[in-house]
């Protein structure tokens, strides 16, 4: 019997061609959506737990209250580890981490001429690899990271720098601060995707205290902030209490400690809670499952319909198969066989899709999910889950339906205008378009924003303008270096600072009125030049012939004479920061020197002198502004070439500040790209609902039409008669959807300082967009049932 259902059920699916495509199309584009959606909700929420002790291991963290403003110091002091586990018996075990942000440039002594730019080392106390479950390929755990300049690579940067050689033993020459050569100790596996500790380089602590330039990231000897991770792994996971009574104690008996508060982060909650860059995802991780929910329950509902709208066509067959002897329930397990069958496919099908996108889909999330990460238990049962659901659901619906079917109705070939229920799959329609016109408003606001930041007054010229980063591997050279690259035909300006615009600042406190109150100054040490490459204009400008260069000299914004509470022209006034007195030289208006999601914050711009030496200390940033109609490659070849001169280790690096800018918005430019193919896609399910709600009705009027035509009506009045009522229902959908999209997408645009009005015609532009889509995809049936021959229509009468 089973067999005989089988062939019954492809026979039907070779026979019904369109619809069968149509049907497996629309389940298996939706699979692959939620399978994408799965497997990036999962990995998120899996980082750090393949750690054996990932429950017991947190990472301590801190507060601190400076005159009213509080400060988050996501990293600790050398020193804060040891004295933690001294003073607290709950922990176990500690381990300091210290990730190298600057450029690093490595090579093999063998090859010398061989350079490349990495990233991703870390300085790591010994025991590193017993403390997390990282698995050490090659080497002995207990002493891999024991000796000061020692090193365990990864499996990636072991096959690149010696292939398929053993690199143990072997020497790697690195460049931090300073050249020193690292011995191999062993290789590491690649860090897994869903690690919230990522590298390449792994080397040893005895390391960095060897370094001259230990001091500056291990001075401070007592607990507080300063430029390591400090992990902790207590004796027990719900020790988290004692230690945070500990650690309040410490606090309130230490007075160097006063003003801070400590608290514990768990391992497991690293990349969710407390990334302070954009790579924890959150919005996406509450927006995308809901619309993973939305896409699969319209996939569903239209194969439902386009299922029963069909069932005219089967009328007959129920009925023969019933007065035969056939029970319901055979004729139930018979359509529902055939439902698995085209949701088996579908699967199959999506599964397809799904290895397809999955590189496009986590590249524009700018993600690294490993294929590995697909064997994942989890992850494979939600795969079965998806699978039985949409097995359960597809099948029941039809063949509840088509086994209902009455044996004398159906052979004298009256079916119930009622079958698969006209209302409900108007109803699902109606909610079809709704989506789909709600995602259209999303969309067009979310694009509108974004070019609203790219296009919007900043208050500085950024265009044709280069960022060169230059460490202290210049040495005593950058002020040459900036007069050659000065000296070129193509470059109108320069400039130095020692950030990168929109790359960070340096942060002062203003004395207030009392002892306890403060105002945050943000700081930029820069040039003379600066102002005036960037075109930032003058509130109040300089006294003429005023000196401007001294760390006891500050130019300010406008912000600051309000959060400061200066008088309206506050040159030559004086604000203090500590024991420090800062003469007032000038105020600049506002202008967004970081992302435009944020109101702009008082800042103080420090002038120093171009042959300073702390630009050859610290490393800066050269602002090149490049005259236009310029031979671009030619120009960056020749700076490049400049920059060999007095720098022949380090790879020469640029950025257009307008890339700059545009990247800090990368997070709005993913969602904006991910909600256009959900659109589409949502457009498209709404689109077969529409289609097997107007097959299924329209097919229910053919007599009708027929009589009509007889009776003189034309071609566009038929038309029109049978459009009419399925435009209402797209009509209702856009009046359902425009105010919840206004109200999600008016939330939406509050996460900004800077915002977009949303104007009328985004509502309209929906509309039309929901409407045309209507019209043509009624217009198949309408126009073959309007132009059909009457004669056939009316025969059975």
């Amino acid at each position: 019997m089973f067999k005989n259902y089988l062939k019954i059920a492809l026979r039907n699916i070779a026979k019904q061609r369109l619809y069968s495509a149509i049907n497996i199309t629309g389940l298996a584009v939706a699979i692959a959506v939620c399978m994408m959606i799965m497997m990036y909700v999962v990995h998120e929420h899996s980082y750090d737990d393949f750690h054996h002790n990932a429950k017991r291991i947190y990472k301590l963290q801190a507060k601190i209250e400076i005159g009213g403003n509080t400060m988050n110091m996501a990293y600790m002091s050398y020193a804060t580890g040891p004295i933690i586990k001294q003073r607290q018996p709950v922990v176990k075990q500690y381990m300091r981490t210290l990730r190298y942000f600057k450029p690093l440039v490595i090579n093999n002594p063998e090859l010398p001429d061989r350079k490349f730019s990495e990233d991703n080392l870390l300085f790591v106390d010994p025991g590193f690899f017993d403390f997390f479950s990282f698995n050490l390929i090659t080497g002995n755990k207990a002493n891999v990271l024991t000796k000061p300049f020692t090193v365990v690579i990864s499996k990636h940067i072991a096959q690149k720098y010696f292939g398929k050689q053993n690199p143990v033993g072997k020497l790697l020459t690195i460049r931090t601060d300073s050249s020193y050569n690292y011995q191999i100790t062993g290789v590491a596996e690649n860090c897994p995707s869903n690690s919230s500790i990522q590298y390449n380089f792994i080397v040893s602590g005895a390391s960095l205290l060897g370094m001259k330039e230990a001091a500056m990231y291990t001075g401070k000897q007592g607990v507080g902030p300063g430029s390591f991770d400090n992990y902790l792994l207590l004796s027990h996971a719900s020790d988290t209490t004692a230690l945070n009574r500990g650690l309040k104690s410490m606090v309130k008996n230490d007075k160097s400690l006063e003003g801070e508060t400590f608290n514990l982060s768990a391992l497991t909650d690293t990349h969710l809670k407390n990334n302070y860059d954009d790579s924890s995802h959150i919005r996406y991780l509450k927006i995308f499952p809901l619309i993973a929910l939305l896409i699969l329950l319209l996939a569903l509902v239209n194969y439902m319909s386009l299922s029963t709208a069909r069932s005219t066509l089967r009328a007959k067959e129920v009925g023969v198969r019933k007065v035969s002897g056939a029970s319901r329930k055979t004729l139930a397990i018979q359509f529902y066989i055939e439902s698995t069958i085209v949701a088996c496919l579908a699967f199959l099908v999506g599964f397809i899709l799904f290895y397809a996108f999955k590189p496009w889909f986590t590249n524009v999330l700018q993600l690294k999910i490993d294929n590995a990460f697909l064997l994942n238990p989890v992850i494979l049962s939600l795969f079965i889950a998806l699978f039985i659901l949409i097995v359960l659901i597809a099948g029941s619906y039809p063949s509840f339906i088509l086994s209902s079917f009455k044996p004398v109705i159906t052979l004298k070939g009256k079916g119930s205008n009622s079958v698969g229920g006209v209302t409900v799959r108007k109803v699902f329609t109606t909610t079809q378009f709704a989506i789909s016109v709600g995602l259209v408003i999303c969309g067009i606001v979310i694009d509108r924003q974004l070019y609203y930041f790219r296009h919007a007054e900043t208050g500085m010229d950024r265009e044709n303008v280069i960022m060169i980063p230059v460490n202290n591997s210049f040495a005593g050279n950058y002020p040459a270096f900036k007069q050659d690259v000065s000296s070129l035909a193509g470059i109108e300006a320069t400039a130095t600072s020692h950030y990168a615009m929109f790359r960070g600042y340096d942060m002062y406190f203003i004395d207030g009125k009392t002892k306890d109150e403060s105002t945050a100054l943000a700081a930029l040490s820069v040039d003379k030049n600066y102002i005036d490459l960037l075109k930032l204009k003058w509130k109040y400008p300089p006294a003429p012939g005023e000196d401007l260069v001294g760390t006891d000299k500050v130019i300010i914004n406008e912000e600051a004479i309000n959060k400061l509470h200066l008088q309206q022209n506050p040159v030559g006034d004086f604000i203090k920061s500590g024991g420090q007195k800062l003469e007032i030289t000038g105020v600049i208006k506002n202008f967004n020197f970081s992302t435009m999601e944020s109101e702009i914050i008082p800042l103080g711009l420090f002038i120093a002198s171009d042959t300073t030496k702390y630009w050859s200390k610290v490393g800066c940033n050269l602002f090149a502004r490049i005259k236009p109609h310029t031979n671009l490659p030619g120009l960056l070849s020749n700076v490049q070439n400049i920059y060999k001169k007095y720098d022949n280790i380090t790879p020469f690096d640029y950025t257009f500040m307008d890339d700059a800018f545009n990247q800090q918005y990368k997070a709005e430019d993913r969602l904006a790209s991910i909600f256009s193919l959900f659109t589409i896609i949502t457009i498209a399910l709404a689109s077969m609902g529409l289609f097997g709600l107007a097959a299924f009705t329209i097919e229910q009027r053919t007599k009708e039409v027929g009589i009509r035509k007889i009776l003189g009506a034309s071609l566009g009045n038929i038309t029109s008669l049978l459009s009419a009522d399925f435009l209402k229902l797209v009509l209702i959908s856009i009046m359902i959807a425009s105010p919840i999209a206004w109200w999600a997408m008016n939330n939406w645009l509050q996460n900004f300082a800077y915002r977009i009005t949303i104007s009328w015609w985004v509502f309209i532009a929906a509309a039309l967009i929901a409407v045309i889509v209507a019209i043509v995809t009624v217009s198949y049936y309408a126009l073959k049932t309007a132009i059909a021959n009457p004669v056939k229509s009316l025969r059975s009468e």
